[in-house]
């Protein structure tokens, strides 16, 4: 049930209609825009019939107010004196809001008798009879393809990058690990875990002056010199 609440007033909209029919509370004081957002707050909890009520009462508040502003028409002129009226376009609104709030009271009244009830289900074939997974599988198969991962054979691996480093670095003995004559990001890759893998053999030395700096390769042929730079490093 909606209740609107503004100044004195709390109420359901149709006791706040009657209130205002009767004359006992001044249709110009009527706050509407509060009113509409209060009924729309709590329209949504209503049902259908309820729904189709609330339009017209909330049409009809409006439209005593509307009146209550609405110019007085002028004083009809002797038999003598009349002239032709014209009703000026604010009381051409009023009639049209009245009349479309018979509508919607009628909508409401023939929607009172409408009892909504769930589609009926759609016929089945009969000629169609339920089949197991099992068969449905089985038939589908033969529509399937076989796939197939073909791998290309691997030509780059830790033993031919060590060879690689190994050759580079004979004569020079140091160098940086951007200077290394690896081009691709994959051999590049395979490159610095066979430098890992060398350095836990104390086969190279790695050096980084500081964090996300270059890299420097240093090849230790000797054992006596692994060993030296592995006593340096601890």
């Amino acid at each position: 049930m909606i209740t609107l609440t503004f100044g004195p007033f709390s109420g359901t909209p149709s006791a706040l209609l009657e209130q205002v029919r009767k004359g006992r509370m001044a249709a110009q004081e009527l706050p509407i825009a509060l009113l509409c957002e209060q009924a729309l707050a709590q329209v949504q909890a209503l049902g259908l019939a309820q729904r189709s009520e609330l339009l017209p009462i909330l049409a009809e508040l409006v439209l005593h107010k509307l009146r209550a502003f609405a110019p007085k028409p002028p004083p009809l002129l002797a038999e003598t004196e009349e002239e032709s009226f014209e009703a000026p376009p604010f009381l051409k609104t009023l009639v049209a809001l009245e009349e479309a709030i018979a509508f919607l009271e009628q909508r409401s009244r023939e929607r009172a008798r409408v009892v909504p009830v769930p589609p009926s289900p759609l016929p089945k074939d009969r000629r169609l009879r339920p089949l197991p997974v099992q068969v449905l599988v089985r038939a589908a198969e033969r529509f399937s393809r076989q796939a197939e991962l073909h791998l290309a054979p691997e030509t780059f691996g830790l033993p031919e990058a060590w060879t690689r480093i190994c050759r580079f670095l004979r004569g020079l003995r140091r160098s940086l690990f951007s200077h290394l004559p690896f081009k691709t990001w994959a051999e590049q890759t395979v490159a610095f875990i066979a430098l890992l893998e060398a350095k836990k053999q104390g086969q190279v030395e790695l050096v980084q002056a500081q964090n996300f700096g270059p890299l420097e390769v240093e090849l230790l042929e000797h054992p006596k010199e692994a060993a030296r730079a592995k006593g340096a490093a601890d």
